[in-house]
């Protein structure tokens, strides 16, 4: 069982559909937006209470809840399909774009990249089941907000297999780098493509990084280094969305 606190992150799960075992609303707490989630959830037929402010923080660990918290029945509140059968099930002629991070252990990213992912149009994420956030966390369902409801989360074993699968399924493989000679601007997305993102401080590991097909570095004129891993994803997925959109 697992918790979705704050009042926009817990609606975009009712309406998505996700799969929400019960309620938890602060007891003696009124607002029109609270009343909305009552509403929804009546709806779609999940039981609803009144509970301690403390009972919420809880339930919440740590993220703000404003007077409400959804307990999930599912794990992670993404769509249960394993990385081989998702694999099989892809139209290839439709040109997916598929996301892959490489360690990301900060919940924030990781929220923040695959609600990104979703909203770019991505066909799924795939995380390594070691060394990154658990997508059980809350901090992660709120920083996505409702994109794992809408969007195949897979974890794997072994990130460098998972790229070598997509490539002999006939996708193209980008990691981002900031060593890389190749320009983001330059790539020219064609057909199946799927973008690797490093960690937070150390990046793409070497193993990782050798099995893309290409590193391409996202141009930075100014005097910082490196952006933050979710700002990054999304420039990196909106310039193939741009770029593949004829501009």
């Amino acid at each position: 069982m697992s918790a979705l606190a704050g009042i926009h992150a817990v609606k975009h799960a009712l309406e998505a559909g996700e799969a929400v075992d019960e309620l938890l609303i602060e007891k003696g707490k009124h607002h029109p937006r609270i009343n909305e989630l009552i509403h929804l959830a009546k709806k779609a037929g999940i039981r609803f209470s009144f509970v301690p402010r403390e009972a919420l923080a809880r339930h919440a660990e740590g993220v703000p809840h404003q007077g409400v918290v959804a307990k999930r029945a599912s794990a992670d509140g993404s769509a249960a399909v394993s990385f081989d059968d998702w694999l099989k099930s892809l139209d290839m002629a439709s040109a997916p774009l598929v996301l892959l991070l490489d360690q990301v252990t900060d919940p924030h990213n990781l929220g923040a990249c695959i609600r990104t992912a979703e909203a770019a149009g991505c066909a799924g994420v795939v995380v390594p089941k070691d060394h990154a956030a658990d997508l059980q966390s809350p901090v992660v369902a709120k920083s996505a907000c409702g994109a794992l409801a809408r969007l195949p989360v897979m974890r794997v074993t072994n990130l460098k297999r998972a790229i070598e699968k997509l490539q002999k399924q006939g996708f193209w493989t980008v990691g981002l780098a900031g060593e890389a000679e190749s320009s983001l601007y330059q790539l020219q997305p064609d057909g199946a493509l799927a973008v690797v993102m490093g960690s937070e401080g150390a990046g793409l590991r070497r193993l990782v990084r050798e099995t893309c097909d290409q590193l391409v570095r996202i141009p930075m004129p100014g005097r910082v280094e490196s952006l933050n891993v979710s700002v990054a994803t999304g420039v990196a997925l909106f310039e193939i969305v741009r770029q593949r959109a004829g501009g």
